[in-house]
């Protein structure tokens, strides 16, 4: 299953068009007009903020989904130490609410948010700071109703929940560990509550990643879900392994042909932080390498050890940009190939 990838941002753009505008000011709505002129006009040193930053507070995870790195077997290598604390977190947002320019945070990358014990009291911080708030979560915890309600006023203004199944037999193909039942149950509180108390946030989305397995179910899923008093319901096209999203030493990589415009966005609208401060560009690609021994991380510069402006246009940062705006200029220079995005299907076959 594919799609065309000017359908799938599309789709993406609509599905995050709250957490994303929002909360447009004078200040955001100039920084986005600058984004996009940078982009267009192929800069590689910005004038512009990451309108988004992705911030993975933790890569720890309850479940061991069959397409994730955290699957049964894998070779992560993961400790109960390995999370982003309160103040290195209210750091990174008080950086980006002196800037003004930032639209939203995401609190979560290959890890399962609510895994952290100050997630609620981060999405407070982060909202007070004037950012949109965006989690995604498998929500198969056993919440007290007392949890449910500190969730719906923490400041969270989107939550994406991942239902791939009507039943738990085909539900629990995808989400190893999972309990549909208490999944949907923590999905009816949350929406009971927040509309009991007359709250416009969370937004409740719930995402199904569609599989071949799946399939048959989708109608039932949203059937099911549109019961608990959830606001949208998003479909994507799963992959079989996100660890196969980097570069392998054993294929030959030709660059795409340059393009009038950069052939990734991502450098130029959106920055990734792991829990230890390190910043990769993007979220799609090298997942699998990310949390295991390994060299081809990307890591592009580290935000404790300087902050998140001078690592947004460190060389590294610049040099990645060049990359995107002429995937061609690997043949002339193998530097690139030590390049966070060599291999990368946006700009490399």
């Amino acid at each position: 299953m594919t799609e065309n990838k000017f359908l799938v941002w599309t789709k993406y753009t609509v599905r995050r068009r709250g957490w994303l505008f929002e909360n447009l000011d004078k200040r955001r709505l100039k920084n986005v007009g600058l984004a996009g002129f940078n982009y267009l006009f192929r800069n590689k040193r910005l004038s512009s903020w990451p309108m988004v930053l992705k911030i993975d507070l933790s890569p720890l995870c309850n479940l061991h989904c069959s397409a994730c790195i955290h699957s049964k077997g894998s070779d992560l290598r993961l400790t109960s130490d390995q999370r982003m604390d309160l103040g290195r977190f209210s750091k990174i947002i008080a950086e980006v609410q002196k800037s003004g320019q930032t639209l939203a945070v995401s609190m979560y990358y290959l890890g399962e948010p609510f895994i952290h014990p100050d997630v609620d009291q981060m999405c407070r911080i982060a909202r007070d700071a004037g950012l949109n708030v965006h989690l995604s979560s498998n929500f198969s915890f056993d919440f007290s109703d007392e949890r449910i309600a500190s969730i719906a006023r923490s400041g969270l203004t989107h939550l994406t929940v991942c239902v791939d199944g009507a039943t738990q037999e085909t539900y629990g193909l995808t989400r190893v560990g999972g309990r549909l039942r208490v999944v949907l149950d923590n999905l009816e509180r949350l929406g009971r509550f927040k509309r009991e108390n007359h709250l416009r946030y969370p937004n409740i989305e719930v995402q199904i990643v569609k599989f071949p397995h799946n399939l048959h179910e989708i109608p039932k899923i949203r059937e099911v879900v549109a019961k608990c008093g959830v606001d949208q319901v998003s479909e994507i096209i799963g992959k079989d392994s996100m660890t196969e999203t980097g570069p392998d030493n054993g294929r030959i990589y030709t660059p795409l042909r340059q393009k009038g415009i950069p052939s990734c966005f991502w450098p130029y609208l959106g920055m990734v932080i792991k829990y230890n401060g390190d910043v990769i560009p993007c979220c799609i690609y090298r997942k699998g390498l990310q949390y295991i021994p390994s060299e081809h991380q990307g890591v592009v510069g580290n935000v404790f050890e300087t902050s998140v402006s001078e690592v947004w246009n460190n060389e590294v940062y610049q040099e990645i940009r060049r990359f995107v705006i002429n995937p061609g200029i690997v043949a002339r220079n193998p530097v690139y190939k030590d390049s966070f995005c060599f291999g990368c299907e946006h700009i490399m076959k």
